[in-house]
């Protein structure tokens, strides 16, 4: 048994070690920044990229001329008219649009944000929900590639309709919603704002967006909205919305390409022989790297396209085919420039029973020659894999230790039929999964771990493995960390309340989790001071 004084000793230089550098809130707070790029829209001749990025209080468009990428021009989303609380307590906002409608002329648009009317009292005294609905800030914007005419060209309000018993005549039906306000200024007209989509563009006139409404008081309706003018019209066709995700759609043919797939590596199943052709020779310039084709010009003689792999969250690119040049626009993740990063790779092996497991492996920098390993299970089963940058493992990595990341079995292709329902088979399942791939790394020369020192961690689904994991093999994981977990404690199992986002907090949890791995599952720290 080791002597207390020498694990008091261990735990102590362990959370040094964690809150070294300038400190762990520091840390955490730049690893867990969102990465900018969130959305990439390339222009149809391919000389322009826009993307999105974020600060505290706002969400930015930055357009970059892909001849001169150091130039760059930059302009603030506003989702709310000046003066109304949305402005004054202003957060940043999602896009859920970004388009380049012609070389020069950029269109996006927020997410819709729906504010509740206050309900009604009836004849009786009773409280009833307000039956105009909710008022509806659905704007949709457009800029200039130099940032001149940029402002809102249609919202919600523009399409407000009233219901029918409150136009009465022809000549009421012909009126605006404005015009009826001023005429009957002592009988109230009720309203009732619609939903608005964008469809995209029309391709006999790409200065015409076409914009559907829905939800309001009519049937569904299709709009012609000039992003010059922000004029609007009516648009007899029935114009089908495009698909979301998982699907990739071309904007230029206005059809179906490809399919983005749930894989352990970013996949996608292209349906256009070009497209795959050209993902097969992207893949060929970025070895051991995961390599997503984004968007491309109107002949496709420039690709956008986004690498991530080994310490780098990601990099964007257009890709010239004429010259065969590759131009980095931007890293998703600058802050992290020269900042000291742990190398991840994926694996991926055969289990005994034929199944196919992958994860990541994140290797500490200043490694013991083998660290101790911290093994993460997926945390929900079905679900997706886990992403190829983590800053979670980056702070485990800075404690000295290996991480793998398991994912779900049915990544790897297994049907969701080979797999046993939740449960004492399921949990007996992945706890072997999670053995399989100790042995499978503890046998890598180049990167074998210690198989003696390993610990087991995982949120949600994880969590419950994480526990069972100890419990069913308590010589293989030595220690079980459960995030959101609200299990009783156990000696060798830690439940653990998530910490959510805030840097602070998160710090704290961290290194309640370092000092308890210390005691069990001891690291490099601990290994030097037990040194005879």
């Amino acid at each position: 048994m080791r002597p207390p004084r020498l694990s008091c000793l261990a735990v102590s230089a362990c959370v040094s070690t964690l809150a070294s550098a300038a400190s762990l809130e520091d840390r955490l707070e730049l690893l867990s920044r969102p990465p900018i790029g969130k959305l990439l829209a390339l222009s149809p001749d391919g000389h322009r990229v826009a993307y999105t990025t974020q600060t505290a209080t706002d969400t930015q468009i930055v357009m970059v001329n892909v001849e001169q990428p150091d130039q760059r021009r930059i302009i603030t989303v506003e989702s709310a008219p000046e003066g109304t609380a949305a402005a004054e307590n202003r957060t940043p906002v999602e896009l859920r649009f970004l388009r380049w409608a012609s070389n020069t002329r950029l269109v996006y648009a927020p997410v819709v944000r729906e504010v509740p009317l206050p309900p009604i009292t009836d004849k009786q005294g009773r409280t009833l929900p307000n039956p105009d609905g909710p008022t509806v800030i659905a704007p949709i914007m457009a800029t200039d590639a130099d940032g001149r005419q940029r402002g809102t060209l249609v919202d919600a309000r523009d399409f407000q309709e009233a219901p029918e018993d409150a136009r009465r005549t022809l000549a009421d039906f012909l009126r605006s919603p404005i015009e009826m306000s001023k005429r009957r200024k002592d009988e109230p007209v009720r309203w009732r704002m619609p939903r608005l989509e964008v469809l995209g563009f029309f391709p006999r006139d790409r200065d015409q967006l076409i914009v559907g409404t829905h939800g309001a008081y009519s049937l569904p309706m299709r709009h012609l909205v000039d992003i010059r003018t922000g004029h609007v019209q009516a648009f007899g066709e029935d114009w089908p919305a495009p698909p979301g995700e998982p699907q990739v759609y071309d904007w230029h043919r206005l059809k179906v390409v490809g399919e983005r797939r749930d894989a352990a590596l970013p996949a996608t199943a292209w349906h256009d022989a070009d497209l795959e052709k050209l993902q097969r020779m992207l893949a060929a310039k970025f070895p051991r790297r995961a390599v997503e084709i984004l968007d491309w010009s109107e002949t496709r003689a420039r690709v956008l396209l986004r690498v991530t792999g080994g310490t780098d969250p990601g990099r964007v690119f257009v890709y010239q085919r004429t010259e065969d040049v590759a131009v980095e626009i931007m890293r998703r993740a600058p802050w992290l420039t020269g900042k000291p990063l742990h190398e991840t790779r994926h694996f991926e092996f055969a289990a005994a029973d034929g199944a196919t497991l992958s994860g990541w492996l994140t290797w500490p920098e200043k490694a013991a020659a083998p660290p101790p390993l911290v093994l993460v299970f997926p945390p929900r089963i079905p679900g997706p894999a886990h992403p190829a940058f983590d800053p979670e493992a980056q702070v485990f990595a800075d404690l000295g230790f290996a991480v793998a990341r398991l994912n779900p079995r049915a990544i790897a292709g297994a049907r969701p039929a080979d797999e046993p329902a939740p449960g004492d088979a399921f949990d007996r399942v992945a706890v072997a999964d999670g053995r399989a791939a100790i042995d499978w790394l503890a046998a890598r020369p180049a990167r074998a771990i210690d198989r003696g020192r390993v610990a087991a961690l995982g949120r949600g689904l994880g969590a419950r493995l994480a526990g069972h994991a100890v419990q069913l093999e308590p010589a293989v994981f030595r220690a079980g960390v459960a995030i959101g977990s609200q299990e009783a404690a156990r000696s060798t199992v830690l439940p653990i309340a998530d910490p959510g986002a805030g840097a602070a907090a998160r710090a704290s949890a961290y290194r309640r989790i370092a000092e308890f791995l210390q005691r069990h599952v001891p690291g490099p720290a601990a290994a030097a001071t037990e040194a005879p």
